[in-house]
Parts: structure tokens; sequence; C-alpha cells
């Protein structure tokens, strides 16, 4: 028997709408320990996924003047500017700085193919969609999990 996505993904998903802020999500991973959220629109349909690197770089998503540490000039980042800058997160909303249109997979998408997903596509979290609506999600701990069976 083939493994699945349904054999190994987490079906309690954390999410977050859309119109939440960014603060909202900052306060959420942090708390719980997690890497990203995926977004759901008012009806509950997967719109996106926020991850922790869109939150770390949500200034320059947005004002592509900013300058960071790992930027193509590698400018160090200014803490004055970030200080005054996160007041603005509770302002800010998970539409403005998310993913649209992010990888996901069925329930019935092999392991194998999983795998190919994450290792070529650099990704670290995947939603698994029913109907565009997330049923699950699958990180590379959930993979790591499955070798230790």
């Amino acid at each position: 028997m083939e493994l699945t996505a349904k054999d190994i993904m987490t079906k309690d998903v954390i999410t977050i709408k859309e119109d939440n802020s960014i603060y909202d999500a900052i306060e959420t991973l942090i708390s719980l320990n997690i890497n990203c959220l995926p977004v759901l629109n008012n009806e509950g349909i997967l719109t996106g996924i926020v991850t922790e690197t869109d939150l770390v770089y949500v200034d320059k998503k947005l004002n592509e003047s900013s300058y960071y540490a790992y930027s193509k000039l590698h400018v160090p980042i200014d803490s004055r500017n970030l200080n005054k800058n996160s007041n603005r997160f509770k302002d800010l909303t998970i539409k403005d700085v998310m993913t649209k249109k992010p990888r996901t997979v069925k329930e019935d998408t092999s392991l194998d193919k999983i795998i190919d997903i994450i290792i070529n596509k650099g990704l670290k979290t995947i939603p698994v969609v029913k109907d565009s609506k997330v049923i699950g999600i699958i990180t590379r701990k959930n993979i790591l999990k499955y070798y230790l069976k």
C-alpha cells in the first residue's frame, strides 16, 4: 500500500482569516511554535498561506526601499525603522502580505510526490485540500515522524 497525504498529515490545522492583522499572525505563530498559517476567506476557502518569512520581510514587501541585512545590497537592518514600523503591523491584514495561490496537495497524493514537491519547490509546509477547503497540513516534520515508525 502506497502512503498518501492522508496517512501523514496533521488533521487539526491552525488557520487564520485573510482579514486578520499581521500582528495576530505573529502572535499565533510564536505562541503555537508553528512556521505558517493557511489563510481562509469568510467562506472557509483557502486563499493563501502566510509564513514566518512573509512576516519577517513584511516591510520589504510593502516598501521596496527598505534596507535588510539579506537584501541585494547587504545593508544592515536599521532597528529604529523596525521599531517604528512594527506598530503598523496591527493595521495591516494578512491579505496584504500572504502568498497567494499556495501549492497544495489532495489527500490521495503519494508520499513520493509530496517529498518531490517539498524538495524541488523548497517548501516547508503544504496544505492538504478537498473542495478548496483545508483538511490537513503536511510539514517536513510529518515526513520525519513517518521515518521513525
